[in-house]
């Protein structure tokens, strides 16, 4: 779960998003953090995946409004995830008080989904594809998406979107067409690289054992730091006179000093698309019916490389996958969408294609993501998948 800084409007809504959390919560965090840190050897990114990435709610939920609502969907997954390129967040926000009994999750918002979502009473949206995307100059009954936001205006429905967001979530999209195959090991094809607002410096200093306790006192003074029994993490760049000051007087004592830039870090689970080996080397046919059977589809397209029949590894993207998967080394790719000419330029690099249409690559993703809602919410809200939702495309 990452968390919500009430000062940025990442999420899209005109109201901040204020949430009180436990003190009680607070020092026992601090706690498992400093004890953490202790441990030789410890990565930052696991530091930093131990502040951002639970997931089990942290947040009182004392009503369902929508402004927490949307402050709870932006922690379990923060839209600084997306791709710089996208809409994502709050979209539509109807006039407070907005109270949220009913949330209606679909693939993409089109006029029978939100017909649907207004028989159902539902009084926000969840469309994974953004329904807003680029610039509106006016709201008119020209064209059909303007049709559909007026509508939701004037139902007071508010629209979120997640889209790219949840691309790269760990457990995310990917996550879920990917785990059509049996793995022994996945990873991000992209990995997520985030700023690291905690730190920006790490000074490690190796000291005879007599003098760790003075400059662990001295150094633990210092604002904006914290301090190991080893390390030294820095807040800024000031940090690091004040620290000099405190260790000055011991130098001849000190055998070294590491230090490291922590500006940005790599968030481990996280990133687009997702790339596997499997357990079991497979025959391409016995991967095309698990893909089938996964996305729950009759037909999909397929471009077999010639040569090696058997598949021993894969490489997923939901959606539309050319840029992400494109030199990926992979016996199989998994996607949406791929043009013609990527296709070729995968098969004769010697891996086999497996397209199923933009959308149904992310569909059956819902059916996790309601579960989870389930558990973020608490059971509050009641949540309905769209059963009019569906790709636009289909084999005939």
């Amino acid at each position: 779960m990452f968390p919500v800084n009430e000062n940025e409007s990442t999420c899209g809504s005109s109201t901040a998003v204020k949430f009180e959390r436990k003190k009680e919560l607070k020092v026992k965090l601090a706690r498992v953090v400093l004890n953490l840190i202790r441990q030789p050897g410890i990565k930052l990114s696991r530091l930093s995946a131990l502040f951002h990435t639970g997931r089990d709610g942290i947040e009182d939920l004392k009503d369902m409004k929508l402004q927490s609502v949307v402050g709870l969907l932006c922690q379990y997954a923060s839209p600084k995830l997306a791709g710089d390129w996208d809409n994502v967040g709050l979209l539509v926000e109807p006039t407070d008080p907005h109270e949220v009994t009913k949330l209606f999750l679909t693939n993409d918002l089109t006029p029978p989904v939100l017909d649907e979502a207004i028989e159902e009473k539902a009084n926000m949206i969840l469309s994974y594809h953004p329904p807003l995307f680029s610039p509106i100059k006016r709201l008119t009954q020209v064209s059909w998406k303007d049709r559909i936001i007026t509508k939701c205006i004037e139902n007071r429905i508010a629209v979120f979107s997640p889209h790219t967001s949840h691309d790269a979530l760990d457990g995310g999209v990917n996550d879920w067409l990917i785990s059509a195959f049996d793995l022994q090991s996945k990873s991000p094809v992209e990995p997520t690289v985030m700023p690291n607002k905690k730190f920006s410096k790490k000074r490690i200093f190796t000291v005879p054992v007599d003098l760790a306790p003075k400059l662990i006192q001295g150094l633990s003074g210092i604002k904006g730091t914290v301090t190991t029994s080893i390390a030294v993490f820095l807040g800024n760049q000031e940090n690091a006179t004040d620290v000099m000051d405190v260790i000055g007087d011991h130098m001849k004592k000190i055998k070294s000093i590491e230090s490291y830039d922590l500006q940005k870090v790599v968030w481990p689970g996280y990133g687009m698309g997702r790339k596997g080996t499997l357990k079991e080397p497979l025959s391409l046919e016995d991967a095309v019916s698990l893909v089938k059977k996964h996305t729950n589809l009759e037909h999909v397209r397929l471009a077999a490389s010639p040569g090696e029949s058997l598949i021993s590894s894969v490489a997923v993207c939901a959606g539309s996958g050319g840029g992400v998967l494109r030199n990926v080394p992979a016996s199989l790719y998994v996607t949406g969408e791929m043009s013609h000419h990527e296709v070729l330029h995968a098969v004769h690099n010697g891996t086999s294609v497996i397209l199923c249409d933009h959308s149904n690559t992310e569909r059956g993703y819902l059916h996790v993501l309601k579960q989870e809602l389930d558990k973020l919410f608490k059971g509050k809200i009641d949540i309905v998948i769209s059963s009019k939702d569906r790709d636009p495309l289909e084999v005939v």
